[in-house]
């Protein structure tokens, strides 16, 4: 088993690594490096129950913290552009089924009367 010490320093590296995945884009890669951050968490959880953290230690897992809360925002920003691209698209197709069903039973819009 590594050093905790170790292990968070593997976290922070790996948690940079996303970072710059996010930064680029690439959220197939940040997924892959969240996998394996989640087991380094896991280990760092079943130590911190084993025995206690030094302050040092908390400071650098509250750095970690710090990152992974900007890439959760960066991810909330993506979702949520995501979604309003999807409803544009959405509206597009709705109107141009309508547009197309007046065409097809030759109706007047009536919007237009």
């Amino acid at each position: 088993m590594f050093d905790v010490t170790e292990l968070i320093h593997e976290l922070d590296a790996a948690t940079q690594q996303m970072r710059q995945a996010t930064i680029a884009d690439d959220w197939l890669l940040a997924g892959k490096i969240q996998k394996r951050r989640a087991q380094m968490v896991a280990q760092i959880v079943e130590y911190s129950h084993a025995s206690s953290l030094t302050v040092t230690q908390i400071h650098d897992l509250q750095a970690v913290r710090e990152v992974e809360s900007l890439i959760a925002a960066r991810a909330s920003a993506r979702h949520q552009a995501l979604g309003q691209a999807l409803s544009r698209i959405w509206t597009g197709v709705r109107q141009g089924m309508l547009e197309r069903m007046l065409r097809a039973y030759r109706a007047s819009d009536p919007r237009r009367s």
